[in-house]
C-alpha cells in the first residue's frame, strides 16, 4: 500500500511479509500516537492519533488547528477539575475523552475516568 502526503509530497510505502515468523519479520505498531502539548490553550491536531493533556482548575476552550483527514482520533486527557471544550465538544475534568474528526467537527466517542 502506498500513501502520499499531499502537503509535504513525501511518499510512504507499506508492505507485509508473507509470514509472521522468522528473524526478518519485524512487527511495527501503526499508527503511532504522537503527544502534542496544549500551549496558551492552543493545540495542533496534525497526526493520528494525537494525545494531548490539559490541566486547568477552571473551564477552558482549547483552540484546535486541525490539519488531518476525517476519521482521525484526538485523545484528550483532562487532569484538571474544569471542563475543556474542543470545537464545541465538552471534555469533562478528571477524564480522558476520545474524539474523532469527521471533516466538519469533532465527535465524542467515549470518556473514561482518570485513575490516580
Amino acid at each position: 500500500m502506498s500513501h502520499i502526503n499531499m502537503k509535504s509530497r513525501r511518499s510512504f510505502d507499506f508492505f507485509a511479509p508473507y509470514n509472521e515468523e522468522g528473524e526478518r519479520c519485524v512487527t511495527t505498531v501503526f499508527p503511532i500516537a504522537i503527544k502534542r502539548g496544549v500551549v496558551d490553550n492552543k493545540l495542533a491536531h496534525d497526526c493520528s492519533p494525537t494525545l494531548a493533556e490539559v490541566n486547568s482548575a477552571t473551564s477552558i476552550t482549547v483552540q484546535v488547528e486541525t490539519t488531518v483527514q476525517p476519521g482521525t482520533m484526538l485523545i484528550l486527557s483532562n487532569r484538571g477539575a474544569g471542563a475543556a471544550t474542543v470545537k464545541g465538544v465538552e471534555c469533562a475534568g478528571k477524564k480522558v475523552t476520545t474524539l474523532m474528526w469527521d471533516g466538519n467537527g469533532y465527535i465524542k466517542l467515549g470518556e473514561t475516568a482518570i485513575s490516580e
